[in-house]
């Protein structure tokens, strides 16, 4: 990977969430199935753990705002309806009255997304589940490439090297009386999502927590649960459109340091390096009087050639403003990630950003 991509990629994650593993008292054999296990109330304000990035909370209507759930964004949902979606529907896998099968997925350079149908048989109650999430799933591609991967604890440093990095979410929704949608988001990766041609998906352990236990223990459920699945053409052969900058009203920002990548579901920006009196830096070295004084609503948008705006992503990721390195030298990165796509690309565009002094600096970007 070239240096300009290794730069646009870099892992920007602004808030790290860990968990301690759970213990084997709290396994559950699969055989002895649970009861009680959590209200079905939880899902309204259900916290999903990121290995090592952030997932946020959110009501029922923000979980299912798409087809993928929460944690994509509106260029997601763009690219689905525009047909960027694979519809697997596989056989459901049983492990003792759980079963589970692939529905649907999508995927490109800076999006993962993936969801799973699970059915519960008459032993199960399925307000005990309201609060599960898939323990150790893992989903390698035909090179052995770790594409996704939600275990916490990895029994060596080469497996914590290749396993994934960026922050998910894990969101289960319930659709009847025995059956539950599990919508996987996959964002900020440190680096592009690879280009696969054929999923190995496999996952031995669900766990739920229980919120009448004061201690909220953790319960786990085991089987053997493993798919096949094929990628589309249209994934692996995926075109990622560059963007250059020819205008910049800041002129201490070198525009040939700003970086504009356009994929199928979104539009990234990154400028590795700016030196700019716009922005406050004692902001961001955490001085502590009028902090709110300082701060201005960030409404960066990028508006295309016909007229069309679009928003920021909000995605979980850490993208979006700016950091400075620890130092003295006055010198910050700028990332943001908008939900433009192809779809909607015309050859020349223009970025909208707002600094923390509440100043406009306007980026014309071309193909």
């Amino acid at each position: 990977m070239n240096k300009e991509l290794e730069n646009l990629i870099k892992d920007k994650v602004k808030l790290k969430i860990s968990i301690s593993n759970f213990q084997k008292e709290d396994i559950v054999n699969m055989e002895k199935g649970s009861k009680n296990v959590m209200k079905s109330a939880a899902v309204a304000c259900l916290l999903v753990v990121s290995v090592t990035g952030v997932a946020f909370a959110g009501s029922i209507s923000d979980f299912v705002k798409n087809l993928f759930g929460f944690n994509v964004s509106d260029g997601v949902d763009t690219a689905v309806k525009n047909g960027y979606v694979a519809n697997f529907n596989t056989e459901y896998q049983n492990a003792d009255g759980i079963e589970i099968s692939i529905d649907s997925m999508t995927m490109d350079d800076f999006n993962f997304a993936m969801n799973f149908n699970v059915k519960l048989n008459e032993k199960y109650n399925i307000d005990d589940f309201e609060r599960m999430t898939f323990e150790d799933l893992k989903i390698v591609d035909e090179t052995g490439k770790i594409v996704f991967n939600t275990r916490s604890v990895f029994d060596t440093d080469e497996e914590v090297e290749k396993s994934y990095k960026g922050s998910y979410s894990i969101v289960p929704i319930k659709k009847n009386d025995n059956e539950i949608t599990v919508y996987l988001t996959a964002t900020g990766s440190t680096e592009l999502f690879p280009k696969s041609k054929h999923l190995t998906v496999t996952l031995s352990k669900i766990t739920t927590r229980d919120n009448e236990n004061i201690d909220d223990k953790v319960l786990c459920y085991e089987g053997n649960w493993k798919f096949e699945v094929d990628v589309p053409e249209e994934f692996y052969n995926r075109e990622t459109i560059r963007y250059k900058a020819k205008k910049c009203s800041d002129d201490s920002i070198n525009i040939d340091n700003i970086q504009a990548v356009l994929s199928v579901t979104s539009l990234k920006i990154a400028i590795p390096e700016i030196t700019t009196d716009k922005i406050d830096y004692e902001l961001y070295r955490g001085t502590p009087t009028n902090i709110s004084d300082k701060m201005a609503i960030q409404g960066e948008y990028v508006e295309t050639s016909d007229g069309k705006k679009f928003e920021t992503s909000q995605r979980s990721d850490g993208d979006g403003g700016y950091g400075v390195p620890e130092g003295e030298n006055k010198i910050v990165d700028y990332h943001q990630t908008f939900n433009l796509t192809k779809y909607d690309a015309t050859d020349t565009i223009t970025v909208h950003m707002f600094t923390n002094k509440g100043e406009e600096i306007i980026i014309e970007l071309e193909k």
